[in-house]
């Protein structure tokens, strides 16, 4: 079994571009990676940008459905809170792996398996 990590916030960021700077690591002219803040929070090490989603609504709305088009989400999405609000999710996927999820700045939700 896989385990996918779910991060939430609301009004936190003002656009998709803001959000994927809080996620994504930049790059020095070398070409070396600058931990974002969320990989520094997190402890996320064994980074596979490819297996991060990140979803923005212009709106708050229940995460259920915030989340309902995210990858496998038929299996793991029923154990959300069905009273929790959001219009901002991360959702980690492995390999990444996540140290330390609750000194986020975004509220954790939880880690939760499925099957790839």
């Amino acid at each position: 079994m896989a385990v996918v990590h779910v991060f939430i916030s609301t009004g936190r960021f003002a656009s998709e571009k803001e959000l994927r700077t809080f996620v994504e690591p930049t790059y020095t002219a070398e070409g070396d990676a600058v931990p974002s803040r969320f990989i520094e929070e997190t402890g996320l090490h064994e980074y596979e940008p490819s297996t991060i989603e990140t979803v923005r609504a212009g709106e708050a709305m229940p995460v259920r459905q915030l989340l309902r088009d995210a990858s496998w989400a038929e299996q793991w999405l029923i154990n959300l809170d069905p009273g929790r609000s959001a219009d901002t999710a991360v959702c980690v996927f492995p390999p990444n792996v996540i140290a330390t999820p609750r000194d986020s700045s975004l509220e954790y939700c939880g880690a939760f398996t499925y099957q790839p």
